[in-house]
Parts: C-alpha cells; sequence; structure tokens
C-alpha cells in the first residue's frame, strides 16, 4: 500500500510540468554544444622534455627519460595550432632518495596560457633515478701502440698526471684511472699534442655518465731512430737580481745528475741538462722551487721529471765609520758634568741594508754617569745598536767626564735696622729748657 502510494509520487513528480522539464535539458544541450564548438580540441604530438623541479643540492640523474607525447587539449580557436613552447611537463623530486635506485613520479603537464584545458597525454608516469654527485681524483695512464721495428721510444709524459672524476657515486666509484691512447706513427715523429681521456675501471672498460676535469691532457713521447742514454750534471738556472742591499750566495740542487735519452745526434754536444729559470728577483730571503728540466727537442729526462733548486739569498755586507754624539744619562742635581769629547768616531760592520738605515738619522752615544762622584773618571763608550749590527772599533774608547759639585749659591745679604729721632706719638710735649 505504501509502496504503490510512494511510487505515484515519483511518477507524478517526474511528469509534472514536463513540458518546462524538457525545454531546460534541451537548453543545457544547446549551451554545452555552443561552448565546444568554441573551443578547439586537438591532439599536440610532442614531444615534450620533462624538467626536474626541486632536485636536492648534490644529486645527479642518472636515467634517460621519455618525453611526453600525445598531448589532447581543449584551447579557444583564436589560438591556432599549439606549439612545445606551449606546453610544460615536469616532475618533483623532492622527497626522491638520491640512493640509485628507480622510482617512478607522476608527469605533470601544464600549459602556459591559462585559457587551454590538458585533457590528457602520456606517459603520466617515469621512472627516475637519482643519485649522490660526488669526485675524486684519479692518475692518467697512457696505452700506445706497438711501434714499428725501426723505432724506440722514450717515456710518456702527461700534464696534468691526474684527473678529477665528478658524477653519481654509483659510477665514480667504479673508476680507478683516466685512460688516453696514442699511436706511434712509422715516420718516427715525436707524439706531441692534446688527448681526451677516457674514464676506466679496473678491467680497462669505459665508465660511462661522469665528467672528467680537465677534458683533455697533453701527451709527450719522444720517438727515437737511434736511441742512446747519458748522465749528464744538472744546472739551475737562475734568473732577475734579489733585492737591493742582498746577493746570491750560493745554489743548491737535487739531484745532481740525471739520466736524459734522445738520439745520438741530439745528446753528443749535450754537457749539462739546464733546468727551467727560478726566479729571485726582489727576494731577501732564500727562494725553493720545484723545476721541470729545459732540455732540446727530442731529449727527455728517464725517471723524476723536476729538480729542487735552493737560491741561498744573503745580505751585502760592509764596514762604514759613522760620527755620533754624546749623551750624559744619569745626571745628579746636585752635581755638574763636564766631557773631553762632545763626539766619536764608530766603525760598524753589517749589511749595506742595515747601514744605510743607520745613515738616515743622527747617531748617538749615551754615557751613564750616575753613579760617578765628583772628579774625572773615565767612561768606557758602549753604543747601543741593532743587532744586526757588529760595533768593529771605537774612537775614542773612552770619553773623560769630570765631576764637580755644583756651588752653593750665597744667602741674600740682611737688613741692618735704622733707629729713628722722630718723637713717639704716645710721648708729652718736651719740657721747657
Amino acid at each position: 500500500m505504501n509502496i504503490g502510494r510512494s511510487t505515484r509520487r515519483v511518477v507524478g513528480f517526474v511528469i509534472h510540468n514536463w513540458p518546462l522539464k524538457l525545454a531546460a535539458i534541451g537548453l543545457a544541450t544547446l549551451l554545452y554544444a555552443g561552448l565546444v564548438a568554441s573551443q578547439d580540441s586537438n591532439t599536440y604530438p610532442g614531444p615534450i622534455t620533462v624538467l626536474p623541479v626541486n632536485q636536492p643540492a648534490g644529486t645527479v640523474i642518472t636515467n634517460q627519460w621519455k618525453d611526453v607525447e600525445q598531448i589532447q587539449y581543449i584551447a579557444p580557436a583564436d589560438l591556432g595550432r599549439l606549439r612545445a613552447d606551449d606546453f610544460r611537463a615536469t616532475v618533483d623530486l623532492a622527497n626522491v632518495k638520491p640512493d640509485g635506485n628507480p622510482v617512478s613520479l607522476r608527469v605533470n603537464v601544464t600549459a602556459v596560457d591559462p585559457r587551454v584545458t590538458i585533457l590528457d597525454f602520456r606517459p603520466r608516469t617515469i621512472q627516475v633515478v637519482l643519485d649522490t654527485k660526488v669526485s675524486k681524483t684519479v692518475k692518467v695512464i697512457v696505452t700506445q701502440s706497438e711501434p714499428p721495428p725501426n723505432l724506440q721510444v722514450g717515456e710518456a709524459t702527461v700534464t696534468p698526471p691526474e684527473v678529477v672524476v665528478t658524477g653519481p657515486s654509483a659510477a665514480v666509484n667504479l673508476v680507478v684511472n683516466a685512460r688516453v691512447t696514442a699511436t706511434i706513427d712509422g715516420s718516427g715523429v715525436n707524439v706531441d699534442r692534446d688527448v681526451t681521456p677516457d674514464a676506466v675501471d679496473a678491467a680497462g672498460e669505459v665508465v660511462t655518465g661522469v665528467n672528467l676535469d680537465p677534458s683533455s691532457v697533453h701527451v709527450k713521447i719522444p720517438v727515437y731512430t737511434n736511441l742512446e742514454n747519458r748522465t749528464l750534471p744538472v744546472n739551475p738556472i737562475v734568473t732577475g737580481t734579489p733585492a737591493a742591499g742582498f746577493r746570491i750566495g750560493s745554489v743548491d740542487v737535487s739531484p745532481l745528475v740525471v739520466s736524459v735519452e734522445g738520439d745520438q745526434a741530439q745528446l753528443q754536444d749535450l754537457v749539462a741538462a739546464d733546468t727551467a729559470p727560478v726566479p729571485v728577483s726582489g727576494a731577501t730571503r732564500d727562494v725553493t722551487s720545484q723545476v721541470a728540466y729545459s732540455l732540446p727537442t727530442g731529449v727527455s729526462v728517464i725517471g723524476d721529471q723536476t729538480a729542487k733548486v735552493t737560491v741561498h739569498i744573503e745580505a751585502v755586507t760592509e764596514t762604514r765609520t759613522f760620527v755620533a754624539g754624546i749623551r750624559l744619562d744619569g745626571r745628579q742635581a746636585a752635581l755638574q758634568y763636564e766631557a773631553s769629547e762632545t763626539r766619536v768616531l764608530l766603525t760598524l760592520f753589517g749589511s749595506t741594508a742595515d747601514l744605510d738605515r743607520l745613515a738616515g738619522s743622527p747617531l748617538v752615544v749615551a754615557l751613564n754617569v750616575a753613579d760617578l762622584g765628583p772628579g774625572a773618571h773615565d767612561v768606557p763608550v758602549v753604543p747601543s745598536l741593532p743587532s744586526a749590527v757588529t760595533v768593529a772599533a771605537t774612537s775614542p774608547e773612552t770619553v773623560t767626564v769630570t765631576v764637580t759639585e755644583r756651588p752653593t749659591p750665597a744667602p741674600p745679604p740682611t737688613a741692618t735696622p735704622v733707629e729713628s729721632t722722630r718723637p713717639s706719638p704716645s710721648a708729652g710735649p718736651s719740657p721747657s729748657p
């Protein structure tokens, strides 16, 4: 009974004013159709590069990402056909751990123009591998081809001998060396060129995904047709002049001799192995440098490629005579003093620079007379000078100082009282005679 009544109410509600309701549905359908007709629903074929956002500092992405393609969108007709620059695709790396493990992340695609509505795109997710970025220094090794039978090769040198490897920790940890390859030409020409090294692992396989700094190194390999070895004395080359008042005292070099190799024709006139120049311009103290050898082209050093050169700098010394005044220190107020000399001659030994500084101001020798009593005293001349300067002689060596007591001034004369003859005002009149 109740169910039938409820059904009749629902049916009545639906058919009540049905013409008006039907008209409303029709109007909504027309409005939607007009909206769709006013916009351009289309598909952009891609590709759109996916960009990372919020990437943690000190991390690196180690895998290749897929591009976004087939973007379905709705846009006003007046925008025309959209291009790649009209879209932006990103993935958020804020919460990704840099542990080298793959993580699936949602791709976010937006339109630059806010009037464009993104309906669909693919892929919706991409796989990301994030790792910690690290660096380490490795040695550069040279592998070279077998030389032709008529040629001999010397020791290979690489500049710089080490490079810095940077990249994801998983890859950098595999790298043990940086390898360069050199080919020995049958023409006998020396190898002397820049080469790009490869990062290699312990098995000699190239490790990809890392960067080397510097990206190229210079390789030199001497090639000989008639190889000979000789032992030569090391000749240190020093350039420049020390500061004023200083000179080069001696030069030490280590090692004293070095073994070199080269073609017979190149070695026959070579009497010493020069070093690269060691500059000492303006020096006031010893100069020590680790320098390479400077040898003719085609001649190379066997073993250590540098020499230690120490240039000992010493002050230029001389003897010079100065005139110094005399000052008496420690005088007592009750005594008076007289010196037999007003000046002395000082013969000083020291560096030119120290003596020049002394000459720039007057010299005074102080004589200590604090403990002298009345009488004549021979006081030794002991000048106080910088420790770097030595007193070679003084003339005279002593100065006679005569001490006397200061005279006591005479007391002022005492005034004599004068007796007055005028009568006292208190006295009475004089009696009449």
